[in-house]
């Protein structure tokens, strides 16, 4: 597992999609596929992403990269807007990969942690009508 750099619109249909979000990334056996599991920056106090570790949508996690900690959701990407499987040889929308791979056991608890397919039912937006 290691750390991605990758455009909005490649994962998500979103407000920016020429953005960016940092993702840990691994190969899943089983479904032959990557998988890319989201994370989120904690260096302001943040009460919407507080709310969210304490409910258990988001685990607190240390990486080398970045100064600050780093918030671990629950749910993981393995296709992309397009319905294919995740490249990270896509130059155009996987900005950087990095280098270093994590540790076996920091990604081992991502795995755990990072449980549901966020294409699955749980995670569509229901209608507030």
């Amino acid at each position: 597992m290691r750390l991605a750099k990758i455009k909005n619109k490649y994962l998500f249909k979103g407000d920016k999609p020429e953005g960016t979000h940092t993702y840990a990334v691994y190969y899943d056996k089983p479904s032959k596929r990557y998988r890319a599991v989201a994370l989120t920056h904690l260096y302001v106090k943040d009460d919407k992403r507080f709310k969210q570790v304490k409910k258990g949508n988001i685990r607190i996690e240390k990486f080398k990269e970045f100064d600050v900690p780093s918030g671990v959701k629950n749910y993981y990407y393995d296709k992309t807007t397009t319905g294919r499987k995740i490249d990270l040889s896509d130059k155009n929308n996987v900005i950087k990969t990095e280098k270093r791979y994590l540790s076996k056991s920091q990604s081992e608890r991502i795995k755990k942690f990072a449980k549901y397919d966020c294409n699955s039912d749980k995670y569509k937006k229901k209608s507030r009508r």
